[in-house]
């Protein structure tokens, strides 16, 4: 019989695997995972970005909203839209919930003014960048992570 009722037991939500949703919804968002038509999320984001001279991109999560208006290709809205709608389901199969969650945001911001040559094709040039992820919870504590990286167009 205990057996029975310690397997019926549903874990309480929370607030401590926010942490980790601030790490792995940045890691995922700019990784390979995020591939758009013929290239990779970053390498949209940093073409329009050395297109339109605008280096920071600004996107609140929970409300599905990004600016600058000038960085927003169809690829680049597309794949925040799809990212952002995903983040209730990581926050809950972390053991967190939505109620806990009363902000989260995310900027991406390059170096438009450092370029270096791409060691695998000198033709191609990179820039630093960071991505970071903020999320408040309901008590108003903050869960932040930043990572860091270079990256290219392909297209």
């Amino acid at each position: 019989m205990a057996q029975i009722e310690s397997n019926s037991k549903q874990e309480m939500p929370s607030h401590k695997p926010l942490k980790g949703v601030s790490h792995n919804f940045g890691h995922s968002f700019i990784s390979l995972m995020n591939y758009i038509n013929d290239d990779y999320f970053l390498g949209h984001l940093l073409k329009q970005a050395r297109t339109t001279n605008l280096n920071r991109l600004e996107v609140d999560i929970m409300n599905n909203s990004a600016k600058p208006e000038e960085l927003l290709t169809e690829p680049v809205r597309n794949s925040i839209d799809s990212w952002n709608k995903r983040f209730p389901n990581l926050v809950e199969s972390s053991g967190s919930t939505m109620e806990f969650v009363k902000e989260a945001t995310m900027v991406v911001e390059f170096d438009l003014q450092k370029q270096r040559a791409y060691a695998g094709n000198s033709n191609l040039l990179e820039s630093p960048f960071y991505c970071e992820i903020r999320i408040v919870d309901d008590r108003g504590k903050v869960y932040m992570h930043r990572h860091e990286g270079w990256w290219f167009p392909e297209s």
